[in-house]
Protein backbone atom coordinates (compact mmCIF):
# COMPACT_ATOMS: atom_id res chain seq x y z
CA UNK A 1 0.00 0.00 0.00
CA UNK A 2 1.52 3.29 -1.11
CA UNK A 3 2.24 6.11 1.29
CA UNK A 4 -0.21 9.02 1.28
CA UNK A 5 0.80 12.14 -0.62
CA UNK A 6 -0.92 14.54 1.80
CA UNK A 7 0.02 15.28 5.43
CA UNK A 8 -2.89 13.35 6.93
CA UNK A 9 -2.26 10.02 8.57
CA UNK A 10 -4.07 6.87 7.49
CA UNK A 11 -6.02 5.06 10.25
CA UNK A 12 -3.35 2.34 10.37
CA UNK A 13 -0.77 4.90 11.54
CA UNK A 14 -2.99 6.41 14.22
CA UNK A 15 -2.91 5.05 17.81
CA UNK A 16 -6.23 3.42 18.58
CA UNK A 17 -8.27 1.61 21.16
CA UNK A 18 -9.85 -1.79 20.78
CA UNK A 19 -12.90 -0.68 18.74
CA UNK A 20 -12.46 1.18 15.46
CA UNK A 21 -15.65 1.44 13.42
CA UNK A 22 -15.73 2.10 9.67
CA UNK A 23 -18.92 3.60 8.21
CA UNK A 24 -19.41 3.08 4.48
CA UNK A 25 -22.04 5.30 2.84
CA UNK A 26 -22.97 4.12 -0.64
CA UNK A 27 -25.89 4.01 -3.06
CA UNK A 28 -27.95 6.81 -4.56
CA UNK A 29 -28.39 9.96 -2.54
CA UNK A 30 -31.37 10.25 -0.17
CA UNK A 31 -32.35 12.64 2.63
CA UNK A 32 -30.92 11.34 5.89
CA UNK A 33 -27.38 10.22 5.11
CA UNK A 34 -26.15 13.11 7.24
CA UNK A 35 -28.59 12.25 10.03
CA UNK A 36 -27.26 8.69 10.17
CA UNK A 37 -23.65 9.91 10.12
CA UNK A 38 -24.33 12.18 13.11
CA UNK A 39 -26.27 9.52 15.01
CA UNK A 40 -23.55 6.89 14.50
CA UNK A 41 -20.87 9.38 15.52
CA UNK A 42 -22.63 10.50 18.70
CA UNK A 43 -23.71 7.05 19.88
CA UNK A 44 -20.49 5.33 18.81
CA UNK A 45 -18.31 7.91 20.55
CA UNK A 46 -20.41 7.64 23.70
CA UNK A 47 -19.80 3.89 23.75
CA UNK A 48 -16.04 4.15 23.27
CA UNK A 49 -15.72 3.61 19.51
CA UNK A 50 -13.45 5.43 17.14
CA UNK A 51 -15.83 6.29 14.32
CA UNK A 52 -14.41 6.63 10.81
CA UNK A 53 -16.03 7.17 7.42
CA UNK A 54 -14.88 6.02 3.99
CA UNK A 55 -14.76 9.26 2.01
CA UNK A 56 -15.94 7.63 -1.25
CA UNK A 57 -17.99 4.69 -0.04
CA UNK A 58 -16.86 1.21 -1.08
CA UNK A 59 -14.55 2.81 -3.66
CA UNK A 60 -12.28 4.18 -0.90
CA UNK A 61 -11.18 0.66 -0.02
CA UNK A 62 -10.10 -0.21 -3.57
CA UNK A 63 -7.59 0.83 -6.21
CA UNK A 64 -10.37 2.85 -7.86
CA UNK A 65 -10.25 5.48 -5.10
CA UNK A 66 -9.94 8.91 -6.67
CA UNK A 67 -8.79 10.77 -3.54
CA UNK A 68 -5.79 9.97 -1.37
CA UNK A 69 -7.70 10.96 1.75
CA UNK A 70 -9.70 7.75 1.88
CA UNK A 71 -10.87 7.83 5.50
CA UNK A 72 -11.92 10.57 7.90
CA UNK A 73 -12.47 10.39 11.62
CA UNK A 74 -15.96 11.54 12.61
CA UNK A 75 -16.18 13.31 15.96
CA UNK A 76 -18.85 15.30 17.77
CA UNK A 77 -17.17 18.56 18.74
CA UNK A 78 -15.07 21.06 16.84
CA UNK A 79 -12.56 21.16 19.69
CA UNK A 80 -11.82 17.46 19.28
CA UNK A 81 -11.54 17.95 15.52
CA UNK A 82 -8.94 20.69 15.97
CA UNK A 83 -6.97 18.51 18.36
CA UNK A 84 -6.94 15.65 15.86
CA UNK A 85 -6.02 17.90 12.96
CA UNK A 86 -3.07 19.17 14.98
CA UNK A 87 -1.88 15.56 15.07
CA UNK A 88 -2.35 15.19 11.28
CA UNK A 89 -5.38 12.97 11.82
CA UNK A 90 -8.16 13.82 9.32
CA UNK A 91 -11.34 14.60 11.22
CA UNK A 92 -14.76 16.13 10.71
CA UNK A 93 -17.05 17.46 13.44
CA UNK A 94 -20.61 16.16 13.04
CA UNK A 95 -22.38 17.37 16.16
CA UNK A 96 -24.50 20.12 14.58
CA UNK A 97 -25.06 18.64 11.11
CA UNK A 98 -27.98 16.34 11.78
CA UNK A 99 -30.26 18.01 9.23
CA UNK A 100 -27.70 18.66 6.50
CA UNK A 101 -28.81 17.80 2.97
CA UNK A 102 -26.89 15.28 0.92
CA UNK A 103 -23.88 13.38 2.19
CA UNK A 104 -20.41 14.56 3.19
CA UNK A 105 -19.04 11.20 2.20
CA UNK A 106 -19.51 10.42 -1.45
CA UNK A 107 -22.59 8.37 -2.03
CA UNK A 108 -22.75 6.48 -5.30
CA UNK A 109 -23.47 3.10 -6.82
CA UNK A 110 -19.91 1.80 -7.17
CA UNK A 111 -20.25 -0.95 -9.80
CA UNK A 112 -16.64 -2.07 -9.36
CA UNK A 113 -17.70 -3.82 -6.15
CA UNK A 114 -19.44 -6.48 -8.24
CA UNK A 115 -15.98 -7.96 -8.87
CA UNK A 116 -14.88 -10.52 -6.27
CA UNK A 117 -11.19 -9.60 -6.56
CA UNK A 118 -12.05 -5.97 -5.82
CA UNK A 119 -14.01 -6.99 -2.73
CA UNK A 120 -11.10 -9.18 -1.60
CA UNK A 121 -8.77 -6.18 -1.87
CA UNK A 122 -11.25 -4.09 0.10
CA UNK A 123 -11.22 -6.67 2.87
CA UNK A 124 -7.42 -6.51 2.98
CA UNK A 125 -7.57 -2.71 3.17
CA UNK A 126 -10.11 -2.89 5.99
CA UNK A 127 -7.81 -5.14 8.06
CA UNK A 128 -4.65 -3.19 7.19
CA UNK A 129 -6.19 0.06 8.43
CA UNK A 130 -7.07 -1.50 11.79
CA UNK A 131 -10.85 -1.36 11.54
CA UNK A 132 -12.66 -3.76 13.85
CA UNK A 133 -16.36 -3.05 13.17
CA UNK A 134 -18.30 -2.22 10.01
CA UNK A 135 -21.54 -0.34 9.33
CA UNK A 136 -22.82 0.01 5.76
CA UNK A 137 -25.40 2.71 5.03
CA UNK A 138 -27.59 2.86 1.93
CA UNK A 139 -30.37 1.05 0.09
CA UNK A 140 -30.82 -2.48 -1.15
CA UNK A 141 -27.81 -2.32 -3.49
CA UNK A 142 -25.55 -1.30 -0.62
CA UNK A 143 -26.98 -4.08 1.52
CA UNK A 144 -26.26 -6.68 -1.17
CA UNK A 145 -22.76 -5.26 -1.61
CA UNK A 146 -22.16 -5.50 2.12
CA UNK A 147 -23.27 -9.15 2.25
CA UNK A 148 -21.11 -10.06 -0.74
CA UNK A 149 -18.12 -8.25 0.78
CA UNK A 150 -18.36 -10.19 4.03
CA UNK A 151 -17.58 -13.38 2.10
CA UNK A 152 -14.13 -11.94 1.39
CA UNK A 153 -13.33 -11.92 5.12
CA UNK A 154 -13.56 -15.71 5.37
CA UNK A 155 -13.97 -16.95 8.93
CA UNK A 156 -12.84 -13.63 10.43
CA UNK A 157 -15.78 -11.42 9.59
CA UNK A 158 -15.94 -8.17 11.55
CA UNK A 159 -19.04 -7.33 13.59
CA UNK A 160 -21.25 -5.77 10.92
CA UNK A 161 -24.53 -3.85 10.69
CA UNK A 162 -26.58 -2.19 7.96
CA UNK A 163 -28.64 1.02 8.16
CA UNK A 164 -31.36 1.38 5.55
CA UNK A 165 -31.41 4.82 3.86
CA UNK A 166 -33.45 5.09 0.68
CA UNK A 167 -36.19 7.19 -0.87
CA UNK A 168 -37.83 4.16 -2.50
CA UNK A 169 -38.01 2.04 0.68
CA UNK A 170 -37.23 -1.25 -1.08
CA UNK A 171 -35.77 -3.25 1.83
CA UNK A 172 -38.36 -5.48 3.46
CA UNK A 173 -39.19 -5.19 7.14
CA UNK A 174 -38.11 -1.58 7.67
CA UNK A 175 -39.08 2.00 6.90
CA UNK A 176 -36.06 3.47 5.20
CA UNK A 177 -34.63 6.71 6.50
CA UNK A 178 -35.34 9.31 3.82
CA UNK A 179 -38.60 7.73 2.70
CA UNK A 180 -40.93 10.03 4.62
CA UNK A 181 -38.95 13.12 3.64
CA UNK A 182 -38.98 11.98 0.03
CA UNK A 183 -42.74 11.55 0.06
CA UNK A 184 -43.21 15.06 1.47
CA UNK A 185 -40.98 16.63 -1.19
CA UNK A 186 -42.25 14.48 -4.04
CA UNK A 187 -45.93 14.84 -3.23
CA UNK A 188 -45.54 18.61 -3.16
CA UNK A 189 -44.24 18.51 -6.75
CA UNK A 190 -47.00 16.13 -7.82
CA UNK A 191 -49.72 18.22 -6.20
CA UNK A 192 -48.38 21.34 -7.87
CA UNK A 193 -48.73 19.69 -11.28
CA UNK A 194 -52.19 18.45 -10.31
CA UNK A 195 -53.28 22.04 -9.66
CA UNK A 196 -51.66 23.24 -12.88
CA UNK A 197 -53.46 20.50 -14.82
CA UNK A 198 -56.74 21.66 -13.32
CA UNK A 199 -56.09 25.31 -14.09
CA UNK A 200 -54.90 24.82 -17.68
CA UNK A 201 -56.87 21.63 -18.49
CA UNK A 202 -53.79 19.57 -19.24
CA UNK A 203 -52.73 15.94 -18.95
CA UNK A 204 -49.46 15.59 -17.06
CA UNK A 205 -47.44 12.37 -17.11
CA UNK A 206 -45.02 12.88 -14.22
CA UNK A 207 -42.05 10.57 -13.80
CA UNK A 208 -41.10 9.90 -10.17
CA UNK A 209 -38.57 7.73 -8.33
CA UNK A 210 -39.30 4.03 -8.23
CA UNK A 211 -36.91 1.72 -10.05
CA UNK A 212 -38.38 -1.58 -8.84
CA UNK A 213 -40.66 -1.28 -5.84
CA UNK A 214 -42.27 2.02 -6.77
CA UNK A 215 -43.13 2.90 -3.19
CA UNK A 216 -42.07 6.51 -3.58
CA UNK A 217 -44.13 7.03 -6.74
CA UNK A 218 -47.07 5.22 -5.19
CA UNK A 219 -47.19 7.20 -1.95
CA UNK A 220 -46.56 10.54 -3.66
CA UNK A 221 -49.26 9.78 -6.20
CA UNK A 222 -51.78 8.77 -3.55
CA UNK A 223 -51.00 11.83 -1.43
CA UNK A 224 -51.37 14.16 -4.43
CA UNK A 225 -54.56 12.34 -5.54
CA UNK A 226 -53.15 11.46 -8.93
CA UNK A 227 -55.70 10.09 -11.39
CA UNK A 228 -53.49 7.14 -12.32
CA UNK A 229 -50.33 5.61 -10.84
CA UNK A 230 -48.12 3.41 -13.05
CA UNK A 231 -45.77 1.15 -11.08
CA UNK A 232 -42.37 -0.10 -12.28
CA UNK A 233 -43.35 -3.75 -12.59
CA UNK A 234 -46.38 -3.03 -14.81
CA UNK A 235 -46.35 -4.01 -18.48
CA UNK A 236 -49.79 -3.19 -19.80
CA UNK A 237 -51.46 -5.27 -22.53
CA UNK A 238 -52.86 -3.45 -25.54
CA UNK A 239 -56.45 -3.50 -24.31
CA UNK A 240 -55.48 -1.80 -21.06
CA UNK A 241 -53.37 0.84 -22.82
CA UNK A 242 -56.32 1.57 -25.10
CA UNK A 243 -58.64 1.93 -22.11
CA UNK A 244 -56.20 4.31 -20.38
CA UNK A 245 -55.79 6.44 -23.52
CA UNK A 246 -59.54 6.66 -23.99
CA UNK A 247 -60.11 7.51 -20.35
CA UNK A 248 -57.52 10.29 -20.38
CA UNK A 249 -58.94 11.63 -23.64
CA UNK A 250 -62.31 12.13 -21.97
CA UNK A 251 -60.86 13.70 -18.81
CA UNK A 252 -60.98 17.47 -18.41
CA UNK A 253 -57.58 17.33 -16.72
CA UNK A 254 -55.39 14.63 -15.18
CA UNK A 255 -52.19 13.84 -13.35
CA UNK A 256 -50.55 10.48 -14.07
CA UNK A 257 -47.58 9.41 -11.92
CA UNK A 258 -45.19 7.05 -13.72
CA UNK A 259 -42.45 5.25 -11.75
CA UNK A 260 -38.99 5.64 -13.30
CA UNK A 261 -38.57 1.87 -13.65
CA UNK A 262 -41.66 1.41 -15.82
CA UNK A 263 -40.86 -0.79 -18.86
CA UNK A 264 -37.13 -0.31 -18.24
CA UNK A 265 -36.01 -3.25 -20.39
CA UNK A 266 -38.35 -2.44 -23.27
CA UNK A 267 -37.28 1.21 -23.21
CA UNK A 268 -33.64 0.24 -23.29
CA UNK A 269 -34.28 -2.02 -26.26
CA UNK A 270 -36.75 0.06 -28.31
CA UNK A 271 -36.15 3.70 -27.34
CA UNK A 272 -32.77 4.08 -25.59
CA UNK A 273 -32.49 7.18 -23.46
CA UNK A 274 -36.22 7.85 -23.33
CA UNK A 275 -37.67 8.48 -19.86
CA UNK A 276 -40.46 6.39 -18.38
CA UNK A 277 -43.00 9.22 -18.69
CA UNK A 278 -42.03 9.94 -22.31
CA UNK A 279 -42.24 6.25 -23.17
CA UNK A 280 -45.69 5.98 -21.62
CA UNK A 281 -46.74 9.01 -23.67
CA UNK A 282 -45.54 7.28 -26.85
CA UNK A 283 -47.53 4.19 -25.93
CA UNK A 284 -50.71 6.19 -25.37
CA UNK A 285 -50.23 8.11 -28.63
CA UNK A 286 -50.71 4.84 -30.47
CA UNK A 287 -54.24 4.73 -29.09
CA UNK A 288 -55.21 8.30 -29.83
CA UNK A 289 -53.99 10.38 -26.87
CA UNK A 290 -51.88 13.09 -28.52
CA UNK A 291 -50.36 16.38 -27.47
CA UNK A 292 -52.29 19.12 -29.32
CA UNK A 293 -52.16 22.92 -29.10
CA UNK A 294 -55.59 23.04 -27.47
CA UNK A 295 -55.17 19.79 -25.53
CA UNK A 296 -51.72 19.47 -24.01
CA UNK A 297 -50.33 16.08 -23.00
CA UNK A 298 -47.00 16.72 -21.29
CA UNK A 299 -44.39 14.18 -20.15
CA UNK A 300 -42.60 15.72 -17.19
CA UNK A 301 -39.07 14.49 -16.32
CA UNK A 302 -38.12 13.19 -12.90
CA UNK A 303 -37.30 15.92 -10.36
CA UNK A 304 -34.01 14.69 -8.91
CA UNK A 305 -33.61 17.60 -6.53
CA UNK A 306 -35.85 15.83 -4.02
CA UNK A 307 -32.95 13.49 -3.25
CA UNK A 308 -30.96 16.41 -1.90
CA UNK A 309 -33.54 18.07 0.34
CA UNK A 310 -33.02 18.43 4.08
CA UNK A 311 -34.25 15.40 6.04
CA UNK A 312 -37.41 15.86 8.06
CA UNK A 313 -37.34 15.29 11.79
CA UNK A 314 -39.29 12.03 11.55
CA UNK A 315 -36.33 10.60 9.61
CA UNK A 316 -33.86 12.23 12.02
CA UNK A 317 -35.62 10.54 14.93
CA UNK A 318 -35.43 7.18 13.17
CA UNK A 319 -31.70 7.69 12.57
CA UNK A 320 -31.01 8.16 16.28
CA UNK A 321 -33.23 5.23 17.22
CA UNK A 322 -31.58 2.91 14.71
CA UNK A 323 -28.08 3.97 15.81
CA UNK A 324 -28.89 3.20 19.43
CA UNK A 325 -30.29 -0.24 18.61
CA UNK A 326 -27.32 -0.97 16.37
CA UNK A 327 -24.71 -0.31 19.07
CA UNK A 328 -26.74 -2.19 21.65
CA UNK A 329 -26.65 -5.18 19.31
CA UNK A 330 -22.87 -4.83 18.99
CA UNK A 331 -22.51 -4.66 22.78
CA UNK A 332 -24.59 -7.84 23.04
CA UNK A 333 -22.17 -9.60 20.69
CA UNK A 334 -24.55 -9.67 17.73
CA UNK A 335 -23.43 -9.15 14.14
CA UNK A 336 -24.87 -8.92 10.63
CA UNK A 337 -27.94 -7.07 11.82
CA UNK A 338 -30.21 -4.27 10.61
CA UNK A 339 -32.08 -2.05 13.08
CA UNK A 340 -35.63 -1.45 11.87
CA UNK A 341 -38.33 1.12 12.60
CA UNK A 342 -41.77 0.52 11.16
CA UNK A 343 -43.89 2.48 13.65
CA UNK A 344 -43.74 3.84 17.19
CA UNK A 345 -44.46 0.40 18.65
CA UNK A 346 -42.75 -1.71 15.99
CA UNK A 347 -38.96 -1.42 16.28
CA UNK A 348 -36.11 -3.87 16.75
CA UNK A 349 -33.18 -5.56 15.06
CA UNK A 350 -33.28 -8.08 12.22
CA UNK A 351 -30.54 -10.49 11.18
CA UNK A 352 -29.23 -10.28 7.62
CA UNK A 353 -30.56 -13.72 6.75
CA UNK A 354 -34.16 -12.61 7.35
CA UNK A 355 -33.99 -9.44 5.20
CA UNK A 356 -35.55 -9.51 1.75
CA UNK A 357 -36.02 -7.06 -1.08
CA UNK A 358 -39.55 -5.68 -1.29
CA UNK A 359 -40.54 -5.04 -4.90
CA UNK A 360 -44.30 -4.97 -4.46
CA UNK A 361 -46.77 -2.81 -2.59
CA UNK A 362 -49.67 -3.55 -0.28
CA UNK A 363 -52.92 -4.78 -1.78
CA UNK A 364 -54.80 -2.12 0.18
CA UNK A 365 -53.42 0.47 -2.27
CA UNK A 366 -55.18 -1.18 -5.24
CA UNK A 367 -58.29 1.06 -5.21
CA UNK A 368 -56.06 4.16 -5.14
CA UNK A 369 -54.11 3.44 -8.33
CA UNK A 370 -56.90 4.55 -10.63
CA UNK A 371 -59.45 7.31 -10.04
CA UNK A 372 -61.21 6.75 -13.38
CA UNK A 373 -62.64 3.37 -12.41
CA UNK A 374 -61.26 1.63 -15.50
CA UNK A 375 -62.58 -1.96 -15.37
CA UNK A 376 -60.00 -3.59 -17.65
CA UNK A 377 -57.11 -1.95 -15.79
CA UNK A 378 -58.46 -2.98 -12.41
CA UNK A 379 -59.13 -6.54 -13.54
CA UNK A 380 -55.66 -6.84 -15.05
CA UNK A 381 -53.94 -5.58 -11.89
CA UNK A 382 -56.13 -7.78 -9.67
CA UNK A 383 -55.46 -10.92 -11.74
CA UNK A 384 -51.70 -10.38 -12.06
CA UNK A 385 -50.59 -8.74 -8.85
CA UNK A 386 -52.94 -9.40 -5.94
CA UNK A 387 -52.27 -12.35 -3.64
CA UNK A 388 -53.65 -13.89 -0.48
CA UNK A 389 -50.66 -12.38 1.37
CA UNK A 390 -52.22 -8.94 0.96
CA UNK A 391 -49.60 -7.46 -1.29
CA UNK A 392 -50.09 -5.99 -4.71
Amino acid sequence: MTEPTNPFLRPSRVPRGERRLLCVFDGGNAPGYSSVAVALTEEGTRRGFEVWAATEGFRSLTNDATHELRFERMVVSRRERYELLAQNIPARSMGRRVQDAGSDFRSERYLGFHDRATRDLAAQTFRAQGFTHLVCVGGNGTFEGCKAWLQSFGDERPPTAFVNVSIDNDVGGDRAIGFLTGVEAGAEIARGLYEDSYTHKRIYLLEMMGNRSGRHALNCGVAARAHLIVLPFFSFPDEVLREIAEGLSKAEHALVVVAEGYEAERRKRDLPGVSASAFFKVQLEQYGLRDLPDRRVIAEPFSRHIRGVRPGFADVSAAYLKATMLFEAFDEGRTEVMPFVLAAHDVGVRSFETITREDRVERAFLPLLDRFGMPKLRTWVRDHFTTSEQIL
